[in-house]
């Protein structure tokens, strides 16, 4: 058996107030103890190479099979620092704990984000696709968003056709965990949740969308936490 690892990182910037002339540039990662001044950029390792090369696929995860994709938040503090992390998706606890532990080593190889050329604190997220494979045809065969778009299928056809939102949720939950970052799959199970009750659970969805931006319903999100029921939600998406 053997683990497929990619990586996918993206920064999360603290959005500044809206001032002219704000010049905000976001922590790099450089692999190397100590530099928190930018030398040529291409020379540092990727955040991405760190992780491959040092996570390891915890035993207990490999022995139930746990796929999926690991999305956690952190701080890179002024000084190069990292903490404050907070896990977006979790695959399975032993990966979260997993992936905590070898961001831990990066403190230090960190140079910080600036505004307007002073050093301060901003956020950063980075996503891990772990995926087991146990032969070559079934690596060929396992595509996680063939698997997604089935979850999603049937997931919607116990929500809105079948009325079964709490089965619906299921469905949306598995589909999660291995493409976290699909909008039309947060927005749906936003959508279960609130039939379900659970309006917190909803707005994290829906709040997660805008945060990775570009949804073309953004107008209509600024409005989902402030509905009172499932019907006005289906009625506001019908308009």
């Amino acid at each position: 058996m053997c683990m497929i690892l990619s990586v996918i990182a993206f920064g999360q910037n603290q959005r500044p107030k809206l001032l002219e002339e704000v010049e905000v540039i976001p922590p790099a990662f450089t692999g190397i103890k100590g530099v928190v001044t930018i030398i040529q950029e291409e020379e540092f390792e990727s955040i991405e190479d760190y992780l491959s090369k040092n996570v390891q696929y915890p035993e207990e995860s490999g022995e139930f099979l746990f796929e999926g994709t690991e999305v956690v938040q952190f701080v890179v503090t002024s000084s190069g620092e990292v903490t404050n992390f907070k896990v977006i998706n979790s695959v399975s606890s032993e990966i979260d704990d997993e992936v905590i532990r070898v961001l831990k080593t990066t403190n230090g190889m960190w140079k910080p984000g600036s505004n307007n050329g002073k050093p301060v604190a901003m956020e950063k997220e980075v996503s891990i696709i772990f995926k087991i494979d146990e032969t070559k045809e079934r690596a060929e065969t396992k595509d996680l968003a063939k698997i997604v778009e089935r979850f999603y299928r049937k997931g919607s056809k116990n929500l809105l056709i079948k009325n079964k939102p709490k089965r619906a949720l299921k469905y949306y939950d598995k589909g999660i965990v291995l493409l976290p970052n699909e909008k039309s799959l947060l927005l749906v199970r936003g959508l279960a949740r609130f039939e379900l009750g659970n309006q917190e659970g909803a707005c994290r969805d829906w709040n997660r969308i805008k945060t990775l931006g570009g949804f073309e319903s953004d107008p209509y999100l600024d409005n989902f936490c402030e509905m009172k029921g499932y019907a006005e939600l289906i009625r506001m998406l019908e308009e």
